[in-house]
């Protein structure tokens, strides 16, 4: 969370129960029931809040009726027993008329961070899981339970001065953050590097690669969003160059003339704009590479389908489990679940593709009897 953010620019505050109002201990009685410690400043702020109408809600997992008992003594709004906290923070929002990007989301542990990107403001308590505070835009200083949103109810109601030691206590979370995800970028790239099975797939995507234009096909890509931008990205690494002056190689991205993308998507379906350009363009022996975070984009499924039946050979570049498409053609799984990091690992392995090309064709071109 930025200081820019005010109490004018919030729909909603959704507030997780254990370990955001509570300390996440649990206190067992004798005759089997459970009791919670909360912080009475969080009650105050609850009604501070109240007070200039932004509506709470409290989204929970927890299934004893402590969690009920509480949002009743503070008037709140409660959805508990809630198994994916993501759909039903999609759910409550399309319901009310919520805008996603204007929702504080307050999350301690894991089972939050799918809600938490969906937020545009995920904030996480002091103690929060790494992974938490990772995706969190801001982090308390207050520990779970211990005035968690009385401490976010001063943010939004302090006046805009703010003194160089706030300042300067933003800048030393703001590093830790940084930290953080660099952290996380260098633990998944060092188990890509131990993945045995992606690295040979790799060098078979190369030698693909370099065979097909050898033999004067082309190389295809296409995505959506960034992974869209990631297909420009590497399509032009072939048709320019990548590092090493070479003649240019033959590779397209799907969608990148407007005029043909809106009109298929107008007069048929938009899950139809690659595989309807791809039909147009491909021949049999080029090499298809479908980029996608989440495997499940429908318009290049059906890109994918088009491409078999065409005879192109197809490689995916995948995250979050590989989804659909990972079940259709030899997939590069990132594993992970975080967008951008899945993103910036996608563009390490195209650039790597790229260089081995490069090499393998340089090879090609100097001993022509060894690449028979």
């Amino acid at each position: 969370m930025t200081t820019s953010i005010t109490k004018e620019g919030l729909d909603l505050i959704v507030y997780d129960f254990d370990g955001v109002m509570t300390d996440n201990r649990v206190y067992v009685m004798q005759d089997g029931g459970e009791a919670v410690v909360c912080n009475r400043g969080d009650g105050l702020a609850v009604d501070m809040i109240r007070s200039a109408g932004i509506p709470q809600l409290i989204l929970s997992t927890e299934t004893n009726n402590v969690v009920r008992t509480r949002a009743e003594k503070l008037k709140l709004g409660v959805i508990h027993a809630c198994t994916d906290k993501a759909q039903a923070l999609t759910e409550y929002c399309l319901q009310h008329g919520y805008d996603l990007s204007r929702v504080l989301y307050v999350g301690n542990d894991l089972n939050d961070i799918g809600a938490m990107r969906l937020a545009g403001y995920p904030v996480s308590p002091a103690d929060g899981h790494p992974a938490v505070r990772a995706v969190a835009r801001r982090v308390t200083s207050a520990a779970g339970g211990a005035g968690v949103i009385r401490e976010l109810a001063d943010w939004l109601f302090a006046p805009a001065a703010r003194t160089v030691e706030a300042v300067e206590k933003d800048t030393m979370q703001m590093i830790e953050q940084i930290r953080d995800e660099l952290s996380e970028s260098v633990r998944l790239r060092e188990a890509l590097s131990r993945d045995e099975a992606l690295l040979e797939r790799l060098c078979a995507l190369s030698r693909a690669i370099a065979n097909a234009l050898r033999a004067g096909n082309k190389i295809i890509f296409a995505g959506n969003g960034g992974s869209y931008a990631d297909a420009q990205h590497l399509a032009a690494e072939f048709v320019g160059r990548f590092m090493r002056e070479r003649a240019p190689l033959a590779a397209v991205c799907l969608g990148t003339n407007g005029s043909t993308l809106t009109a298929v998507g107008n007069d048929y379906r938009f899950e139809e704009i690659f595989a309807r350009e791809l039909r147009a363009i491909a021949g049999k022996g080029d090499v298809f590479i479908p980029i996608s975070t989440s495997g499940n984009s429908g318009n290049l499924i059906q890109a994918i389908d088009a491409a078999r039946e065409i005879g192109v050979d197809v490689y995916a570049l995948v995250g979050k489990g590989g989804g659909r498409m990972s079940q259709l053609a030899p997939s590069f799984v990132v594993p992970s679940s975080h967008t951008a990091r899945i993103q910036e690992i996608h563009i390490t392995l195209g650039h790597l593709v790229c260089g081995l090309v490069d090499d393998l064709l340089e090879a090609a071109a100097t001993h022509p009897e060894e690449a028979r």
